[in-house]
């Protein structure tokens, strides 16, 4: 379904002479469709076939039970579907929706038979594209056979485990997990068993990893690449220099302290607040954190609203947080019915 110039629907009929075009046109109708809604659902009957005249459509596939789906691809104006289920007589391999306000140009099926014996371009151009899309398909097959690993369903697997399980192999490739809407969520690029790079939600580097351990996510997939570099770059100021046998037992140790930690902060609830006129810090091992966290409550500020402006995990944002509550530098404050921090 991806789109080049000899196979854009609106190009083809520019070329053709004004009886051909005369003819499709005939044969054509046209709708317009709003975003977010759908053209034809997956598994129903193929009778017609559809070119985008404005706008995008995405194709989607759902899982047998309905609760899961994936963006399989993305056509814009000139590019045209529907048309391989005529061919083989199957019924719609993915569903359709509509990315933006969309106008389609509809050729029912018996139409659209006839048009390829009365109008020889089109028939050409038809087998031009479904070789096309052939030659894709088995190139992609082939890749996929050496480059995919590792893959599976969150419900089964916590990110823990996938790490623990690619460092084993020793491989260098990227790891990305995606929601049920095919969202990333995070990607993690290994070289040689170590993980080098990670980003996760809004946060980068080891924190990502930290982030990605301790948060439960139990609803998309993850999959695993052989790739020699990641899909898209990562700052290298947030390298990640740890040993895969620390970077493990760290994250598991960093996954039980924070279950331990009071649910109302596990939820960002409440306002921090500033309770002295200086940050005095001792602890130098994260004196970095407790400077940044300061600094971003010079007025009482949502405690979600400070972490999401900081490259820290929630747990580590969370453990300097409740320290700044106990040697007195700041004081949560929550809701009446809840426990303070301090």
């Amino acid at each position: 379904m991806n789109k080049d110039p000899v196979s854009d629907f609106l190009v083809l009929l520019e070329r053709l002479d004004e009886p051909s075009r005369q003819l499709i046109e005939n044969a054509s109708t046209y709708l317009t469709v709003k975003p977010r809604q759908f053209v034809y659902r997956q598994g129903e009957v193929a009778d017609a076939i559809y070119v985008v005249v404005s706008g995008a459509v995405e194709a989607v596939t759902f899982s047998p039970d309905g609760t899961q789906s994936r963006s399989v691809a993305l056509m814009t104006a000139g590019e045209f579907f529907g048309d391989l289920a005529i061919f083989t007589d199957n019924p719609r391999f993915a569903a359709i929706r509509a990315c933006a306000v969309t106008e389609l140009q509809r050729i029912d099926r018996d139409s659209f038979l006839g048009l390829l014996k009365t109008v020889p371009e089109l028939g050409s151009f038809f087998i031009h594209h479904l070789a096309h899309r052939l030659h894709t398909t088995s190139t992609e097959a082939h890749f996929n056979i050496y480059s995919i690993d590792l893959m599976g369903n969150l419900k089964r697997f916590d990110l823990l485990t996938i790490v623990q399980a690619i460092t084993g192999m020793g491989h260098t490739g990227e790891l990305c997990l995606n929601n049920t809407d095919n969202k990333l969520l995070g990607s993690f690029f290994f070289r040689n068993g170590r993980v080098e790079h990670a980003r996760f939600a809004h946060l980068l580097g080891v924190e990502a990893i930290w982030q990605g351990f301790i948060e439960s996510t139990s609803e998309g997939v993850f999959v695993f690449r052989s790739l020699n570099e990641p899909t898209q770059p990562f700052p290298e100021a947030h390298k990640i220099n740890l040993e895969s046998t620390s970077l493990l037992l760290e994250g598991v140790g960093k996954r039980d302290t924070y279950q331990g930690i009071p649910e109302a902060l596990r939820k960002m609830e409440g306002r921090l607040a500033r309770m002295a006129e200086a940050l005095e810090w001792k602890n130098d091992e994260n004196r970095s954190v407790a400077e940044a966290i300061w600094e971003s409550m010079a007025e009482p500020q949502p405690l979600g609203k400070i972490w999401l402006k900081l490259n820290y995990s929630a747990i580590t944002f969370l453990e300097v947080v409740m320290e700044m509550g106990m040697n007195g530098q700041a004081e949560l404050f929550v809701e009446a019915s809840e426990e303070p921090a301090t």
